[in-house]
């Protein structure tokens, strides 16, 4: 199990500061949480997939196993809003069909769109982000530049940490059952053999939190109120021209999509 999905690499966007990518991604969460059209979700969730295909050199494949989850459920949301949307009292939407009782209309399509292309657009941005950012820098960044107390920033990492060890006892667990025949049966089976797995997942939790504690406090860890670090989070020449493209990507985009009269459109004028 590979800790917050990150792709450990060499590029452009591996080496900016977790900081300019979190305000990135910030932004581009709130301008789409303000979008009401299916075009500017869509174009923007189609940027971010290249920028993190060509300037993060993330494979094709991991990044298509890490959409398909959020595309099928998008499917779904698309089918559940075109069947239950109500019209606006005073608008006249025009029928395109009927699924049974339900009457689907081109304003019941335009906004299962935009609220699917939306969910999409979220998830690609956070994968911009997660796929490209060591939690071990970003963790770093919070501390030295946002000024996040070292005694929480270090003991949440420690924390997540433990996810991967969590996920391979597991394994091991469930190979041991194998081994002595445990076998699943009815809901009751099925409550024991879930008991089984999580009390020694719970016992070798504890025994590695105060393991880790003890080697904590052992180093003076939150002995001070300052501490030295061995690498500093610095932001670089990258960085800025990583803020400036994406301002002009971006903000090029919404200027096209505005001059075609596409932009703020629930209905965008070419398949009216």
């Amino acid at each position: 199990m590979k800790l917050f999905l990150f792709d450990e690499g060499e590029s452009f966007l591996h080496r900016l500061n977790p900081l300019t990518k979190l305000v990135a991604a910030v932004v581009i969460f709130i301008g789409l949480t303000a979008i009401v059209d299916p075009v500017t979700p869509l174009l923007i969730t189609l940027l971010t997939v290249l920028a993190i295909w060509l300037l993060g050199r993330v494979r094709l494949g991991l990044l298509i196993r890490s959409l398909s989850p959020i595309v099928v459920l998008s499917f779904g949301v698309v089918w559940s809003t075109v069947l239950f949307y109500q019209a606006d009292p005073g608008s006249h939407p025009r029928v395109l069909g009927k699924v049974g009782p339900f009457p689907i209309t081109d304003q019941a399509v335009a906004y299962a769109l935009v609220i699917a292309f939306r969910m999409l657009g979220f998830f690609t941005v956070s994968l911009f982000f997660v796929l490209t950012t060591d939690p071990s820098d970003l963790v770093q960044a919070l501390i030295q530049r946002l000024g996040l107390s070292y005694r929480f920033g270090y003991g949440a990492h420690a924390a997540y940490r433990f996810v991967p060890l969590f996920d391979s006892e597991l394994t091991t667990i469930r190979a041991a059952h194998r081994v002595r025949g445990v076998r699943g049966g009815g809901p009751t089976a099925q409550i024991r053999q879930y008991v089984g797995f999580v009390v020694p997942l719970l016992a070798s939790a504890i025994r590695r939190a105060e393991r880790v504690a003890l080697a904590m406090e052992a180093r003076g860890f939150g002995a001070s109120p300052r501490r030295t670090y061995y690498r500093r989070s610095t932001f670089s020449l990258d960085d800025v021209r990583f803020a400036g493209g994406t301002v002009i990507v971006i903000g090029g985009a919404l200027t096209l999509l505005s001059s075609l009269g596409w932009l703020g459109q629930l209905i965008p004028p070419f398949i009216k």
